[in-house]
This record gives structure tokens, C-alpha cells and sequence, in this order.
């Protein structure tokens, strides 16, 4: 519960940025940010051996033993098993490379298919490429056949600068009317923030970065207008903080029109379970 809780003073000798409480509004120590030496980083995956990995014409079915059945809401709110995305081997997916991201983040899968069923384009995940069939217009791979990942510290930029995020600020309006939306946004830029610093921040800074995740979390499950602005400002006060250190992470080029890159990419809030869907 966010009753009662407030943003932690960051441990001394931290100073460069205030954290206000979500009780009382007061500034904390400021934070310093020791950046080590490491290289930037970004995801996982065969990156060299896409999209020439992918079988065309193959369906992987799931033959009574090859699917899994896990959550998949974070890529996905419709065409799940039984409308339950929570508990399912499929789901729809607007670009095939959504499809073997899914593959590649959920443990259990080693292998994924992507084609049109019952009128919709739809992944398959597998536990096994056992159920291969012929199949006009399906493709098919293996778990570490993914498209290139995009740098984690660009998409935590690209995501906490969006102008609709922005926007909300200041707190809920007529230009922030989605709080949810807003909070996930948030969430997925401090994921993306919490992966590219691995190995990179002083280990207090990196202290602080897992409050201000644990805050943003505990917001998510307790929302209010009262807090909501307290939160945003907590989550842009640290990014403000990085951003030099985050525009120094490699920014390519990403094609605002590909459905297989997350929202922020494409200028858009994350939906409120899905960074792939509105």
C-alpha cells in the first residue's frame, strides 16, 4: 500500500537530485550518480542469424503435448486461449517479431509460430518444434531466433521523453486522461533503465533506482490523483538525472511503422498491461 510510504532518503554521500515524500512532499538528500566504465549493452538473441532462421511454411501445433501455457499479457489482450491471456499458448500479435521476442523472455518456450487463424494473425508458443506441420503463409523458429534487440538505455529515453508522457507531468488532465497508461509507460522506461544499468552505476545509485521501481510499482497497484503527480515527478527527477548518461547509449534508427518494436518507439504510451498493444 502506498499509504504511509514515501520516497527513501538515498544512502550519503549521494547528492544531485531530491526525491520529494508522497506524504509530505519534502525534498531528501540529492543523489550522485557514479557511472563505472562498462559499455553500453543491450539484449539478447542470435541477432545475426535473423530473419534467416525462420522457417517459412511451417506451423508448429500443439498436438495434444507441445504447447505451454503461460502468462502472456505482456505482449498480448486478445486472441489467448479460451479470451484467457493469462494462462495461454497463444495470442495475437500484430508483426512476427513480437512472436519471437514472446519466445525468447518466457523460459518455458523453445520454439514459436506465427500465421493467420480464424481470420487473425496469431503466435503459437512451444515447448518443442514436434508439432511441425506444413503450412502456407506460417513461419516458424527457434527461441534465439529474434529480430536485433534495441539498446535497453535508448528505450528507457525514447520512453521517459515521449511528449504524451510528458504531458503528465503535471498530473491527470485533459492531456493525461490515462493514468494507467502513463504508470505503464513508466514501468517499461525504468525496466529498460534497471537492465542497461546492470554493471554501469555505483551500487547506491543503483540502490535508488530499485526504490524509485518498488515506488512506481506500489503506485500501480494503489492508484490515486493525489499521488499520481508526486510519482511522475519522483520518475522524471531520476531520469533527468541520466539522461547524459543515457543519450550516450547507441541510438539507432527504428521504423516508427514496424509493429514488432514496443509503443515508445512508434511515439506511443504503453497499454496498461502491454507495451505491444493500446
Amino acid at each position: 500500500s502506498l499509504v504511509g510510504s514515501h520516497c527513501r532518503q538515498p544512502p550519503a554521500p549521494l547528492a544531485a537530485m531530491g526525491c520529494r515524500s508522497l506524504l509530505a512532499g519534502r525534498a531528501t538528500a540529492p543523489l550522485l550518480w557514479l557511472v563505472l566504465g562498462a559499455e553500453p549493452f543491450g539484449g539478447a538473441g542470435d541477432l545475426a542469424s535473423y530473419p534467416n532462421c525462420v522457417e517459412s511454411n511451417i506451423v508448429l501445433r500443439n498436438a495434444g503435448a507441445h504447447a505451454i501455457f503461460v502468462d502472456v499479457t505482456a505482449y498480448a489482450n486478445k486472441g489467448c486461449w479460451q479470451d484467457n491471456c493469462r494462462s495461454s499458448d497463444k495470442f495475437a500479435a500484430g508483426a512476427r517479431g513480437i512472436c519471437a521476442i514472446a519466445c525468447l523472455e518466457i523460459d518455458e518456450c523453445t520454439h514459436w509460430a506465427y500465421g493467420e487463424q480464424d481470420g487473425g494473425l496469431q503466435c503459437f508458443l512451444r515447448k518443442s518444434d514436434l508439432g511441425r506441420e506444413q503450412a502456407q503463409g506460417w513461419d516458424a523458429g527457434p527461441k534465439d531466433c529474434v529480430p536485433p534487440a534495441l539498446p535497453d538505455g535508448f528505450l528507457a529515453l525514447v520512453a521517459s521523453e515521449l511528449e504524451s508522457l510528458r504531458a503528465c507531468d503535471a498530473g491527470k488532465s485533459a492531456d493525461c486522461p490515462d493514468m494507467g497508461r502513463a504508470m505503464a509507460t513508466w514501468r517499461f522506461a525504468i525496466s529498460s533503465l534497471q537492465r542497461a544499468a546492470q554493471g554501469q552505476l555505483d551500487a547506491n545509485a543503483m540502490h535508488f533506482v530499485e526504490q524509485v521501481s518498488e515506488d512506481t510499482d506500489n503506485f500501480m497497484a494503489q492508484m490515486t490523483e493525489e499521488n499520481f503527480p508526486v510519482v511522475i515527478s519522483n520518475n522524471r527527477q531520476l531520469f533527468q538525472a541520466l539522461r547524459g548518461w543515457l543519450a550516450s547509449h547507441p541510438m539507432p534508427e527504428a521504423d516508427v511503422n514496424d509493429l514488432s518494436l514496443p509503443n515508445v518507439v512508434r511515439g506511443q504510451l504503453c497499454g496498461v498491461t502491454s507495451c505491444y498493444v493500446e
